[in-house]
């Protein structure tokens, strides 16, 4: 019972070096020019404002809220390649459930900025 007890603590002693190794790794993270916090996950982030400053995406997706009227039936959604759209939804009967009111390209399409071209590309395969 005893070497069970003694694995099992230097396991979670092993956990716990890893761990303060990933947090000295990440220390030198950028800020969000919004919030003003730091940003951990790269892969949602989206330049700001035409900039290479990477943003969180609720961030932006606030502002641009604040920045557009909305009517009760419409909302903001994010539409790919770095823009976003005013959906406005139809009645549920219409064979038309959405219609794109107004297209906003937040980001540039012609370069990509250095932060994302650092990002490693993983590939899920089942």
């Amino acid at each position: 019972m005893a070497i069970q007890h003694n694995k099992r603590k230097g396991f979670i002693k092993r956990n716990y070096d890893r761990r303060n190794k990933r947090f000295e790794r990440n220390k030198n993270t950028q800020k969000c020019p919004i919030c003003h916090k730091s940003i951990h996950e790269f892969f949602t982030a989206i330049s700001y404002k035409g900039s290479d400053n990477p943003a969180h995406f609720d961030c932006i997706l606030k502002e641009l809220k604040s920045q557009e009227e909305l009517s009760p039936n419409e909302k903001i959604c994010y539409l790919g390649n770095g823009s976003f759209g005013i959906i406005t939804f139809r009645n549920p009967s219409s064979p038309i459930k959405f219609l794109i009111r107004k297209r906003i390209q937040y980001e540039t399409v012609e370069t990509s900025p250095l932060w994302r071209r650092k990002l490693p590309v993983r590939l899920h395969m089942k």
